[in-house]
């Protein structure tokens, strides 16, 4: 299964919900990476080898990742009126469809009712 990394503007429960289905989640609040630079946070996600999982643009900006190699990057675009569980319901429900350990150089935006991959290679 895949490694992910997820940034602090993830709610905690995806950590569990992912883990449930065999993925090893490492949470930037546990990692004492609370409030880091966007550039620190994508670095210490490509240390780790794993997936990172923001809802942050600046962190997921297409341009600059490009000129990157990265194990991949989940863009959360959720409206702020769905409460984690119906966050977390839209990811579960996708899950299938999105081969985590298969994400390199790829960003895939999650909306609600909506997932586009996109190649930045």
């Amino acid at each position: 299964m895949a490694r992910v990394c997820l940034d602090e503007d993830v709610h905690s429960s995806l950590a569990t919900l992912l883990m449930r289905y065999g993925h090893d989640v490492t949470r930037l609040e546990d990692a004492g990476m609370s409030g880091s630079s966007d550039d620190v946070v994508f670095e210490f996600a490509q240390n780790q080898h794993a997936v990172l999982v923001t809802g942050d643009l600046g962190v997921a900006d297409a341009r600059l990742l490009s000129s990157k190699s990265h194990f991949g990057v989940i863009l959360l675009r959720m409206p702020n009126e769905m409460s984690s569980d119906q966050v977390n319901s839209e990811i579960e429900r996708l899950l299938p469809d999105l081969a985590l350990d298969h994400l390199s150089n790829t960003i895939v935006v999650i909306e609600p009712g909506n997932m586009r991959v996109r190649s930045t290679s």
